[in-house]
């Protein structure tokens, strides 16, 4: 069960990684745009699900868990991505998914206080080696900025990353610790609330894009609304239910500790679509950054202890 808990942890990566991508894709139209498009059709379908279950499946849930329900779907969804589409917007691609590269080692520790089991010694070398590559990849990012005067739009990105990690580390931790609460887990009926209750939080992303002021492109641009349409479909239903489905299943065996390192291949997964759009090699500090993200995970998972690796 370990082995599928862990390859769900993985394939919930990969598919998440493809949000990274889409917000340069639909091009002209914003991140909040892409954001209430997906959203909606994650809750919309998740909608639909519940209708065809019976009321007595998730009823219960629901009246119990409404209010937690509502925090999920905005840390982990609307509030987060959100953030993250702008800080991709104005920072590019690779900064931001460094950025939430940082989660292996800001998930970890967090779980390891909650649970008494915190090891500075345990943490230090992955920690070291995932700041690192951050490190080796923000440097020169930070020049070409300097170069092309885009300084200030780099450091509102850096923030709003930043602040996207928080959010998602807060429904990561929280949403484990719920699946664990739970005696049986119905992932389906889970998943299907929590989509729910993000179509509740859409309004939020309503107002952005009021604030935003372009709704509309010309009638004859019909090929921008066709990518936008797509990159939507795919991630409300890809990289939104399937991919929580599959960060569920894992929830509910494995601990805080070990999804923290699993999200990694998220970040793995953003930086190799981000090559394959550019249609190039990583570079010279892009190669070792990501060397160095990927060691401190794989030490940090070997060294993890081996009762976290057996919770269930």
């Amino acid at each position: 069960m370990q082995i599928i808990a862990i390859a769900s942890g993985l394939a919930a990566g990969a598919l998440w990684a493809l949000a990274f991508i889409a917000p340069a894709l639909v091009s002209p139209f914003d991140g909040t745009k892409l954001t209430l498009l997906r959203y909606a059709v994650f809750g919309i379908s998740s909608g639909v699900v519940l209708a065809l279950l019976p009321r007595e499946r998730w009823w219960p849930l629901a009246k119990a868990y409404w209010p937690s329900l509502l925090v999920l779907a905005l840390a982990g969804n609307t509030l987060y991505y959100l953030l993250l589409s702008e800080a991709l917007q104005l920072a590019g691609t690779l900064l931001p998914t460094m950025i939430i590269g940082t989660l292996p080692v800001v998930i970890p520790a967090i779980a390891g206080v909650q649970t008494g089991l915190f090891s500075a010694r345990r943490l230090f070398w992955p920690g070291l080696l995932i700041l690192s590559g951050l490190g080796l990849h923000i440097s020169p990012v930070g020049e070409v900025a300097a170069k092309d005067g885009t300084i200030p739009q780099t450091s509102v990105g850096t923030v709003l990353a930043l602040a996207a990690l928080v959010s998602w580390a807060v429904y990561g931790l929280k949403n484990a610790a719920l699946l664990a609460s739970f005696q049986r887990a119905d992932l389906v009926t889970w998943t299907a609330l929590i989509g729910v209750a993000t179509l509740g939080t859409l309004p939020l992303v309503v107002v952005f894009v009021l604030l935003d002021g372009s709704l509309m492109l010309d009638a004859g641009q019909w090929q921008p609304w066709l990518a936008l349409i797509f990159w939507g479909l795919v991630l409300g239903l890809l990289s939104s239910w399937v991919a929580t489905w599959l960060w569920n299943l894992a929830s509910c065996v494995l601990t805080g500790e070990v999804l923290g390192y699993l999200i990694v291949s998220e970040t793995v997964f953003a930086i190799l679509y981000n090559f394959l759009v550019e249609r190039r090699f990583p570079n010279t500090f892009e190669l070792p950054s990501l060397v160095l993200l990927v060691s401190g995970v794989a030490i940090g998972i070997h060294t993890a202890p081996r009762s976290k690796l057996s919770a269930s």
